[in-house]
């Protein structure tokens, strides 16, 4: 009989490390390396959750009619144009495995987030990437990179991990001026730390061409990453197919509760989106005055780097907040950004404690 294996079609990709050990002074953890938020869900929320729970010998509904119906109310745009998923995440790959087979190119920004990457990956599609200026996606440069073979093009913007972003005025240049029969996918995962005005422009942009799609979560800014619930606004025509391929009743109950829930606190929402700025904006001055170097940030997490271009003193600032406070913050290892580190900004307190211990770090 013979012994070979099955061969799969998926290269394997290398899997970030991350600190497996144990805090060595008995320390409590905290992270700040998830682009999280630190707010647990309001009473309401929760509530929410919990029903949802007690029914789970029930499906969530499998279009995620109710919720749906409520995302376009509050955005004003039309739910039959709307599709959610399992994290914009599984959006992002629905979106792709419509429209590009192996040896088909994705365009993407230098740095852009690595979930495109992965993507590209899977499907054995051709991966280009376009220089950045200032760390900042070149609409120039996206433009001169679509050629023959480009189906997609990924944008995300705020970009995760540099936290930059475009203004809407470039983007509708983007849309503008590519090849109608190319898709453009704007990841709007952080769009809210911008302003929903500013969502409501991009959202604009669907509304107006029929290659264009805007994908958008409620990990981030609502709070529920560990539920797993994105959503996306794509031209209608599009709908259908994105449902082909999209995971039957893949945005489960308890997801579909406590998005529904969080939609209905808008003020809670924006006090907690304008509490992470605030932090934002006290912890860049902080650091800046201890000399360290933070890019200007659209988000809810920082990229920072001590300006010497060293990885391997990122690294050991990596490993000192843990060592020194417990805080695990993220190893950027992508190419060109190996001298930065990024993380969330969290309650004040833990991002009081940060600066902190950078401080200690810097002064040894």
């Amino acid at each position: 009989m013979s012994q070979k294996r099955p061969q799969g079609y998926i290269s394997p990709l290398p899997v970030r490390a991350r600190i497996s050990r144990a805090q060595p002074r008995g320390l409590p953890l905290i992270n700040m390396s998830f682009n999280e938020v630190p707010f647990g869900p309001s009473p309401e929320v929760a509530a929410a959750i919990d029903d949802a729970t007690r029914k789970a010998n029930f499906y969530g509904n499998p279009t995620c009619q109710a919720l749906r119906e409520e995302i376009g109310a509050r955005n004003g745009l039309n739910p039959e144009t709307i599709v959610c998923g399992n994290g914009s995440e599984e959006l992002l790959d629905v979106i792709a495995r419509n429209f590009v087979r192996a040896g088909d190119e994705i365009v993407i920004s230098e740095f852009g987030y690595i979930q495109f990457a992965i993507i590209a990956n899977r499907l054995d599609a051709e991966l280009t990437k376009v220089p950045e200026k200032d760390y900042t996606t070149d609409v120039d440069g996206l433009l001169a990179a679509i050629g023959p073979k480009t189906r997609l093009v990924f944008l995300a913007n705020p970009n995760n991990p540099t936290a930059t972003m475009l203004p809407e005025r470039e983007l509708v240049r983007l849309a503008d001026q590519m090849p109608s029969d190319v898709v453009l996918v704007i990841d709007l995962a952080y769009g809210e730390f911008t302003g929903f005005d500013y969502c409501a422009q991009i959202h604009g942009l669907a509304n107006r061409f029929e290659n264009v799609i805007v994908t958008r979560t409620f990990s981030k800014a609502y709070g529920l990453a560990g539920l797993r619930v994105g959503w996306c606004h794509a031209p209608e025509w599009m709908i259908p197919a994105l449902y082909a391929a999209r995971g039957m009743g893949s945005v489960n109950a308890v997801a579909q509760a406590a998005a529904l829930a969080s939609l209905c606190e808008p003020e809670l929402v924006q006090a907690r989106i304008d509490q992470i700025l605030s932090e934002r904006g006290r912890v860049a001055a902080e650091l800046t005055a201890l000399g360290v170097s933070c890019l200007p940030s659209q988000t809810n997490f920082m990229l920072i780097t001590l300006g010497d271009n060293d990885p391997d003193r990122a690294e050991a600032l990596v490993m000192h907040l843990f060592d020194d406070a417990g805080i695990i913050v993220n190893r950027t290892r992508e190419k060109g950004l190996e001298r930065y580190v990024r993380f969330s900004l969290s309650l004040p307190e833990h991002n009081s404690l940060l600066v902190q211990s950078v401080e200690r770090f810097l002064n040894q």
